[in-house]
């Protein structure tokens, strides 16, 4: 099978499906040269407060949104969003057990000063991936050199660089991947099967919230959420038969 790697573009508070598959390979390449896409995950993603689910964005420079790669996007220059970001997280998870375990992530958001998205989002990532204790080796596609393919044959030429024999692949990807590409390359497909974590949340009226950020995992299990989100594989998919 050799190397297994997966490739991912780095987001803001990442869900814990990219973690999942983070720890499932040798080698994560961050696909931060990937065009920026208004709408998307890049710059988002949600948390859980007494009021529901709330979309946490940072705000990105609206000239440079539709040409710009993730990695080179400058965020707006006003720096307010880090007050009211750490402002809403920190009401939504007061009464959290393991918000203390977060604070170097916190820190790592809240208190330096970030210009372009690619840079806040690996620092996310990265600070994440060590909170949960997964140690897989990353590396950034735009150090890997320049590529002229696109779509599948893009990832394909990512993985030879890097030596894989295994692609992991995200369940989304299904209904774009060429598989084919990667048969002729000589490299096999693996897909992730991501089953979202269960676990105790607080603001309990609203149920529970699969797919937020991680920081909600985080905050909630602490140095546990690494054990939840690996038992989520072997879980027995919701609707099957007891």
């Amino acid at each position: 099978m050799g190397t297994t790697v997966t490739v991912h573009q780095p987001h803001y508070l990442p869900y814990p499906g990219l973690f999942d598959k983070a720890d499932r390979a040798d080698l994560v390449i961050w696909l931060d040269n990937a065009a920026f896409s208004k709408g998307g995950w890049h710059n988002r993603n949600r948390i859980k407060t007494h009021t529901g689910e709330v979309l946490l964005t940072v705000p990105v420079a609206r000239s440079r949104a539709a040409t710009s790669e993730i990695r080179d996007l400058p965020l707006a220059e006003a720096r307010r969003w880090q007050r009211v970001h750490e402002a809403t997280v920190r009401q939504a998870y007061a009464h959290a057990e393991h918000l203390p375990y977060c604070e170097p992530l916190l820190d790592v958001l809240y208190r330096r000063p970030w210009r372009a998205l690619g840079e806040l989002a690996d620092a996310c990532c990265s600070q994440t991936m060590r909170l949960l204790g997964i140690d897989t080796p990353t590396v950034k596609a735009g150090d890997l050199g320049k590529t002229t393919a696109t779509k599948s044959a893009r990832l394909v030429e990512l993985c030879r660089r890097v030596g894989a024999g295994t692609y992991l692949a995200g369940d989304g990807s299904r209904c774009y991947l060429d598989e084919q590409v990667f048969a002729d390359a000589g490299i096999e497909i693996r897909w992730q099967d991501y089953r979202p974590p269960v676990y105790p949340q607080l603001h309990r009226r609203h149920g529970f919230v699969p797919n937020l950020s991680a920081l909600d995992l985080l905050a909630n299990t602490g140095p546990g959420a690494i054990e939840v989100l690996r038992a989520a594989r072997t879980a027995a998919p919701q609707g099957a038969a007891a």
